[in-house]
């Protein structure tokens, strides 16, 4: 989706980029200004309605594109804040929803020609994989392999440099968020899932109920927990008494979060194990979980590796990360086709001028 740009003039770039991130149901917009050895965040604004979500279990496509068209013009015009110059505009191209994808896109475009910046369509996983590094102000380091466990994906892509994405293991079924979400909904707590068995875990103990680890001492890479939520399940219809307030359901929650956390620290092991690679970086909202941090750097530590994790507020989905790959991209002198369309399945792997 990218193609060869201009050669830059003599004495260092500084480039301003305006990321723009709507692939699900977050509606954002980021600045940064970077060069060759550092960027730093200017300004974000991020809205989303949690509790329209909440009520309805979940993701409404149509309600998110509404929010989107709502506050996105707004959003952005509250982040360039006056008329500074800004030499590149970036906004998700996938994957994603692709109603929601559209907005996005399209204003970006309209914004990048009526600017005269330089456009790029943005791989959202990409800008997972960048955001551990460019939320300490740096670019990205090579060798690493980067974990991205959210709602939508849960992934394991190995980096060997720039220009270089391998998967190495994906899910076969629900995202590791995705399985947080589905089993709070089991015993009656809000969304988003994951923080709220958090909470509920503190009061809890892994180990009183018994839920499975799929996938877990397997040589395949894959993730999967369609078994751990269907052992719920199950375990719910015999005891339904787990799902009502009190220790028992705390219990159940610690069990879930336990199981989640080992299964993906598992599944880092044998990638790191198989890489050789001695840097695991992790992104996506699943990963500010502490029960998993925690299992991650264990593991970490026996492979002889180290583990970064992006700074808070940089964890889950974010217009910051998206700016941050958009300006890289104008750096390297590459950018968009005026015609480039969403792609709610592109993988990334097939982004094949990364940075």
């Amino acid at each position: 989706m990218e193609s060869g740009g201009t050669a830059h003039g003599p004495g260092p770039l500084i480039v301003r980029a305006l990321g723009i991130e709507t692939s699900c149901d977050e509606t954002a917009a980021a600045l940064v200004e970077a060069d060759e050895s550092r960027i730093r965040l200017l300004g974000q604004k991020l809205a989303t309605r949690p509790e329209e979500s909440r009520a309805l279990g979940g993701i409404v496509p149509e309600l998110t594109v509404r929010q989107h068209l709502e506050l996105l013009p707004e959003i952005i015009q509250g982040v360039l804040s006056g008329e500074r110059p800004l030499e590149a505009v970036g906004a998700t191209a996938g994957p994603g929803l692709a109603p929601a994808l559209l907005v996005g896109l399209a204003l970006g475009k309209s914004l990048a020609w009526a600017r005269q910046s330089s456009f790029h369509a943005i791989n959202h996983l990409e800008g997972h994989i960048f955001s551990p590094f460019v939320s300490r102000g740096k670019w990205p380091e090579f060798p690493h392999l980067a974990l991205i466990a959210s709602g939508g994906h849960t992934l394991l892509v190995d980096v060997p440099s720039a220009s270089q994405r391998r998967m190495v293991g994906g899910t076969r079924d629900d995202a590791a968020g995705e399985a947080f979400d589905k089993l709070a909904r089991m015993v009656g707590l809000g969304y988003p899932g994951g923080p709220e068995i958090e909470r509920e875990s503190v009061r809890g103990e892994a180990g009183k109920i018994q839920l499975p680890r799929p996938m877990k001492g397997s040589e395949e890479g894959d993730f999967s927990f369609s078994g751990l939520k269907n052992a719920a399940r199950l375990l719910l219809e015999k005891k339904p008494e787990i799902a009502q307030p009190g220790t028992a359901r705390a219990h159940f929650c610690a069990e879930v979060q336990a199981a989640i956390a080992e299964c993906l620290a598992d599944r880092c092991r044998l990638g790191l194990r198989r890489t050789g690679r001695k840097l695991l970086t992790v992104s996506g909202g699943v990963s500010a979980n502490q029960a998993v941090a925690r299992a991650l750097e264990q593991v970490a530590q026996r492979e002889g590796a180290n583990v970064l994790t992006p700074v808070a507020g940089w964890n889950t989905d974010n217009a910051a990360m998206i700016a941050a790959v958009t300006a890289r991209r104008h750096l390297d002198g590459v950018q968009s086709d005026w015609q480039s369309d969403v792609d709610p399945r592109w993988s990334v792997e097939s982004d094949q001028n990364r940075t």
